[in-house]
């Protein structure tokens, strides 16, 4: 009888201090290092593989001459409009612009391994 109360006792006291563990001692937060996007994360880089892909799959004779032609004009349609918005997250941006609307990143400003 004794041996079940003292196991109870150490239980409730266990119990308690799962539930009390955060307002007596709350984990300290660290601050998230800023990681940027690879290339092929971004909307231009996107753009920029599809075109590697489609010259890569020519080269190999994977794509016709016709099909290459087709696909190459439309992709550097698309790159082309991705190319003139923003190199980080591909909004659109107008000329006079000098920060992305939607992430507020400088014009000049390039992700990693972008050219």
């Amino acid at each position: 009888m004794l041996l079940e109360a003292i196991l109870a006792g150490v239980v409730a006291l266990g119990v308690l201090w799962l539930v009390l563990q955060p307002i007596v001692a709350p984990e300290t937060t660290t601050e998230s290092i800023y990681e940027p996007l690879d290339a092929e994360e971004t909307a231009r880089g996107r753009a920029l593989l599809a075109l590697k892909e489609i010259e890569f799959d020519r080269a190999t004779a994977k794509l016709s001459d016709e099909d290459y032609v087709q696909l190459k004009s439309r992709y550097e349609a698309a790159a082309v409009s991705v190319l003139s918005g923003c190199a980080v997250c591909g909004a659109e941006m107008d000329a006079a612009d000098r920060h992305c609307g939607r992430c507020g990143a400088r014009r000049e400003q390039q992700p990693a391994g972008a050219s």
